[in-house]
């Protein structure tokens, strides 16, 4: 089969790894070819971060390049982008500019639309292309890669709308927990599609990149970063050193405090697999209740045994979460010890996918929906159900089914 990533993501060695990496490259892995555009870049990319830039127009800029056998990477880098920024107000003015930016498809995006048997569509500026996707290519398959809420993102309010809208029309949407269910228009067809984990890069780490007999935390990503509690967190344990990496973090920071900022996926594997304990330091809303399923790091710092210090609307969860009062924990030297000296389970792994097991999972649901009959008429009832979804935290510890196939 042949199949299209397009995402907001760059698809770069020196970059760091989403989900929308390690499914596509693990679908490539398994005989598909497999083509990814990123969007959302142009020579505007060059003012924020120019060496992403230059690696992004060196190579990809507006053309696919090989960067495995049977998988392919390309950039879309018009003269200007449409971009979300943190004010509301400006974020409502832009609309037009997404608007514009969606109607007219790159000649090498349409050549490979129409050779192409799927399209999946990851949240974010993506969204726009929807329209023109389908005029390029009405009978195509598109899917909807949904992995977090638009908003818990900073997407602009026009893309939130336009999700809205087209939602129901996507031929399915695939969401990483649930509970993510319950925001998307009632016709709109959802399945569960669990994460994963790059099992093999953990299992075959076998050196620690700390010195002997100390003791480390460690934090891998930044959305919706809590650099307040992190502050607290070190210092309440100085004699506990905190790694932090993900784009954007900076200081100050105690000086028990390292931060390396966005590293490629392999190296922050030592990392995480010879820490402590590790850190979700969300500064999140009800609304965002759905990481303890979704959220990649959690899977990581389970699937490695670790504890996890996490603010306490992630409670009962996960049974190796150590949690703080978000509102104002007030005894951080306490919370630190207990992640110290938790009893590692490993209980806490169990059910964790591969990511070779979530490509897996999107193959039955791709291939149901080109042949409805090859799966029966009860697999097409439950992607058109999704009133199926139902969000129950507990189900961390006894894995989640929705149902046997799309689980």
């Amino acid at each position: 089969m042949k199949i299209l990533f397009i995402s907001s993501h760059a698809f770069l060695p020196s970059t760091r790894k989403t989900s929308v990496h390690f499914v596509s490259q693990a679908l490539a892995d398994r005989g598909h070819a497999v083509s990814t555009v990123s969007v959302g870049f142009s020579t505007l990319t060059y003012l924020k971060d120019r060496s992403l830039y230059r690696s992004l127009a060196s190579a990809q800029k507006n053309r696919f390049v090989e960067q495995s056998p049977g998988y392919r990477s390309a950039c879309y880098m018009p003269l200007f982008h449409p971009f979300s920024t943190q004010n509301p107000t400006l974020n409502r003015a832009t609309g037009w500019f997404f608007r514009l930016y969606g109607q007219v498809l790159p000649h090498f995006l349409k050549e490979e639309l129409r050779s192409a048997d799927a399209v999946f569509l990851e949240g974010g500026t993506s969204l726009c292309l929807f329209d023109a996707i389908r005029r390029c290519k009405p009978e195509i398959l598109l899917i909807y890669f949904r992995r977090d809420h638009l908003d818990s993102i900073g997407a602009s309010s026009y893309l939130t709308e336009v999700e809205q809208r087209i939602a129901p029309l996507f031929d399915h949407v695939c969401v990483p927990s649930p509970c993510m269910a319950r925001h998307l228009p009632a016709r709109s067809k959802v399945t569960y599609l669990p994460q994963g984990i790059e099992k093999r890069a953990f299992d075959l780490c076998r050196t620690s990149p700390y010195p002997r007999n100390s003791r480390n935390a460690v934090v891998v990503g930044n959305m919706l970063f809590d650099k307040d509690a992190v502050i607290a967190m070190a210092a309440s344990a100085p004699d506990v050193c905190f790694h932090l990496f993900g784009s954007g973090i900076c200081g100050p920071f105690p000086g028990n405090v390292k931060v390396y900022g966005e590293r490629p996926f392999g190296e922050t594997v030592p990392f995480i697999k010879f820490a402590d304990f590790g850190i979700a330091p969300y500064k999140m809303s009800k609304r965002e209740r759905y990481l303890v399923q979704s959220s990649l790091k959690l899977i990581q710092y389970s699937y490695c045994l670790l504890p996890i210090v996490a603010p306490d609307l992630l409670s009962g969860s996960r049974a190796n979460l150590i949690v703080y009062r978000q509102d104002g924990e007030d005894d951080w030297a306490t919370v630190i010890g207990r992640a110290l000296e938790a009893k590692r389970s490993t209980a806490w792994n169990k059910g964790i996918l591969s990511w070779t097991d979530v490509a897996m999972r999107v193959e039955e649901q791709l291939t149901a929906l080109r042949t409805p009959q090859a799966c029966g008429d009860g697999f097409t009832e439950r992607l058109e159900s999704p009133g199926l979804l139902a969000f129950a935290p507990a189900g961390l510890r006894d894995p989640l089914r929705i149902s046997s196939t799309t689980t």
